[in-house]
């Protein structure tokens, strides 16, 4: 009896913790680099990226911004709290029709591979490591 109590608080934590997460205010594909920056402040640096008029902004806790000119497109961040499972984000994409994709590394890299869980209806991916269900990033771009 104890342990069936104990299963139905943890599983309602999971799904209260779940409904709570609060949306972006950076809205991928509209929010331009100055609403950006009057949003999360100016970033730690500014990187290239091998994309005609790309670049990458990176603030705190190593989030990370690209821009198409002037147009904010993806974002990139690590896993907070419940967002670090994967049954979190089962839960979370449970009415989307979702994708499995396997990354491949580079040939040169010593990383092992990695699987992408997509909602495009909700513009999210979560990226883990391949035999894992630990999330290691989080990837937002423009809704399908």
């Amino acid at each position: 009896m104890h342990k069936t109590i104990w299963f139905v608080i943890m599983m309602a934590n999971l799904v209260l913790s779940s409904c709570g997460t609060k949306s972006s205010p950076v809205k991928m594909g509209v929010t331009t680099r100055s609403e950006l920056v009057a949003i999360k402040g100016e970033p730690l640096r500014v990187d290239s990226i091998p994309i005609k008029d790309g670049e990458l902004l990176v603030f705190s806790d190593e989030e990370k911004f690209q821009l198409s000119g002037d147009i904010v497109i993806h974002s990139f961040r690590n896993p907070k709290g419940d967002e670090s499972l994967l049954i979190f984000w089962k839960h979370k994409f449970k009415d989307c029709l979702t994708t499995v994709k396997k990354i491949t590394p580079l040939a040169r890299s010593h990383t092992s591979p990695e699987i992408e869980y997509a909602c495009p209806d909700q513009g999210l991916s979560v990226i883990y490591p391949e035999g894992s269900d630990s999330i290691s990033r989080i990837l937002e771009y423009e809704k399908k």
